[in-house]
């Protein structure tokens, strides 16, 4: 009975042990769990930190780099203003030098002048007083002897030398008076020899020297401006288009227009120049002999006379990029039109081919085959360029320009059937479109408010396209590509850099990075575009890896710039569902470039790239998403 009430009893005490066991097994899972908690907090604090701290450094670094480059700049432009001030001092002091030397020179002729016709005077009115000589005359007194004889009055000598002894006059025989001393005006052009200071030093006359100077600055802007027209006409004279080939002068003595084959191109250059008043035209003649240049190139594409153009072309490069810009600026208005015209001769037959095969016969025709090789396209767009990169020194010219530029051109020369370099330097022209209001060309106001945009949105939209586009050489296009008729693949990517390059000039702007975000394809294009240059990265290549990365660089900086600075007007889900698995190409885009290594495969890829994708990311995805990424690379590496 005893056994069985203590077991009653101690029934109720196990139960109450198990029951604080069990309590304390939970107690000691939640501290457990909370020390997780703590320590995921306080990794993901020190990784924050880590993050934090590694911007900071960065920043700092960046700040201190920028601070050296400006003193530098500072710097370097000091010392160049330093030195142009000590030349234009010198030059100065050199100027006043002559000037000096031409007044002291000036003076001196003056004084001359005025002494011989003084001497001229008193001579004539000594000879008038004398009257006739007369043979026998009365001698003066003589007051001393005259011992010395040499040539030299002896008061004068006596009065250099006090000293010398005087003599008592003695009577001396009175000479014939013809034959007198000679008077004291020599008239021998050997200038006398002076022994002695002059009593009374002569006072130099007074020559003003401003009139003279502004004269001698006058002859000096003249005779600058004379050397500058010789040394430009020597130089045309002298230029030949290649090596080997002869002057351009003489080989336009071998060309006349079919209308007037009497008469050689050099000879109607000749007569232009004849017509000229060099006085009145110093200031413009490179300008003048463009005009001449562009005359007869319009009389060419008139008579469908091809063969010289290449000459004129040549030429007129020759002179642009010699003389100052403002050349290049003046002609833009006649010469853009002569350029367009003389390309689309060629460019039209090639674009139309490849768009719709029955026009191949018309571009491959023998008639086109010559009209290709008289024209040469690429001269042509260089002249193009020359003028275009002269005109960005002022916004009206720029807008001149591209007033000037139809946007039918721009997209023509943008095709991919164009020849490659083509292509390349179209695309460097197009990079000057930027303006606060417009890029590419300018449609006139009178063709609708919504023109503009329109045109616009299809030049960017061919910009773009070119990310894809891979261009080939002039061929038909049903035969497949091969090694034999395609670019190069570093071609290939070296022309995506310049188009990455015309799009991240555009963006200079305010006006332009608005049109490319607001853009439907810009922003898909170019995440598809890197999503594709990283998966090429991979795929390692010693000549094209230095070229990926660059592409990737570019790509994202231009990424970057459109999300952050026109986040309010550009919505990314809408802008990546227009292309075929663009959420996925954007977020595996930017997480490898977020968590890349920098090293051997992902070398050179910037940290401010890597910055710029993780910041991408912080704004796209959501916590949950974020965690879970964080979760799935931070197992491999640092997450900082």
């Amino acid at each position: 009975m005893d056994v069985d009430v203590e077991a009653h009893e101690a029934a109720p005490a196990a139960n109450e042990l198990q029951e604080r066991i069990q309590e304390l097994e939970r107690e000691k899972e939640r501290l457990l769990k909370s020390v997780e908690d703590a320590k995921s907090a306080a990794m993901s604090k020190a990784g924050e930190i880590a993050i934090v701290r590694s911007k900071h450094d960065k920043v700092t670094k960046e700040y201190e780099r920028r601070i050296s480059v400006m003193q530098q700049a500072h710097a370097d432009v000091v010392a160049r203003q330093k030195a142009e001030l000590d030349k234009t001092k010198k030059d100065r002091e050199v100027i006043e030098t002559n000037n000096l030397f031409l007044e002291h020179d000036l003076a001196r002729e003056a004084a001359k002048a005025k002494q011989s016709k003084k001497n001229l005077k008193d001579g004539a009115a000594n000879k008038a007083k004398a009257g006739p000589v007369s043979q026998a005359v009365t001698p003066k007194r003589q007051h001393k002897i005259l011992p010395f004889r040499d040539g030299f009055d002896d008061e004068d000598i006596v009065m250099v030398s006090p000293s010398k002894a005087r003599d008592r006059p003695k009577a001396v025989t009175p000479k014939q008076g013809g034959k007198r001393k000679r008077p004291a005006m020599d008239q021998s052009p050997i200038q006398p020899l002076q022994l002695s200071e002059p009593r009374e030093k002569s006072k130099p006359p007074v020559v003003h020297g401003l009139p003279y100077q502004e004269l001698d600055l006058a002859l000096l802007a003249k005779l600058e401006k004379d050397e500058h027209r010789f040394e430009f006409m020597r130089r045309l004279l002298n230029h030949r288009p290649s090596s080997g080939h002869d002057r351009t002068f003489e080989s336009l003595t071998h060309y006349a227009f079919p209308s007037n084959p009497s008469k050689m191109l050099s000879s109607l250059v000749y007569d232009d120049l004849a017509t000229w008043n060099p006085e009145s035209q110093v200031d413009h003649f490179p300008q003048q002999f463009c005009h001449i240049f562009m005359n007869l190139w319009d009389q060419c594409l008139k008579e469908a006379f091809y063969t010289p153009i290449y000459l004129l072309v040549d030429a007129m490069r020759f002179i642009l990029a010699t003389e100052k810009m403002q050349t290049a600026i003046a002609i833009t208005e006649k010469a853009l039109p002569l350029i367009l015209a003389s390309v689309d001769l060629v460019a039209i037959p090639i674009a139309r081919a490849s768009t719709n095969p029955t026009f191949i016969p018309d571009r491959d025709a023998p008639l086109q085959r010559k009209l290709r090789s008289e024209i040469q396209v690429l001269d042509c767009l260089s002249l193009l360029h020359t003028i275009a990169t002269s005109c960005v020194t002022s916004s009206e010219a720029t807008s001149k320009f591209w007033q000037c530029m139809p946007n039918d051109f721009v997209l023509l020369m943008l095709m991919k059937a164009q020849p490659l370099d083509q292509i390349m330097l179209m695309l460097r022209i197009l990079s000057t479109s930027s303006l606060p209001g417009t890029i590419g060309a300018i449609v006139p106001a009178d063709s609708g408010p919504d023109q503009q945009a329109k045109r616009e949105t299809d030049t960017i939209d061919r910009l773009t396209l070119l990310l894809f586009e891979t261009p080939e050489s002039l061929q038909d296009p049903r035969t497949p590509i091969t090694k034999s008729n395609a670019y190069h693949p570093l071609s290939i990517c070296e022309l995506r850099i310049q188009v990455l390059r015309v799009l991240g000039g555009l963006c200079v702007h305010q006006y332009g990075g608005r049109v490319l975000a607001k853009h439907r394809h810009c922003i898909g294009r170019l995440v598809r575009f890197m999503h594709d240059q990283i998966d090429a990265l991979y795929n390692y290549r010693t000549l094209m890896h230095s070229v990926i990365v660059s592409s990737i660089n570019l790509s994202m900086r231009i990424l970057y710039h459109l999300v952050t600075s026109f986040s309010d007007e550009v919505d990314m889900r809408a802008r990546l569902s227009v292309i075929q698995g663009g959420s996925h190409k954007h977020l595996v885009a930017l997480t490898r470039l977020a968590f890349s290594d920098a090293l051997v495969l992902e070398a050179g890829i910037e940290d401010e790239v890597v910055d710029a994708a993780h910041q991408l990311l912080d704004e796209y995805l959501s916590p949950e998403e974020g965690e879970a990424l964080l979760q799935v690379f931070s197992s491999g590496r640092s997450v900082s």
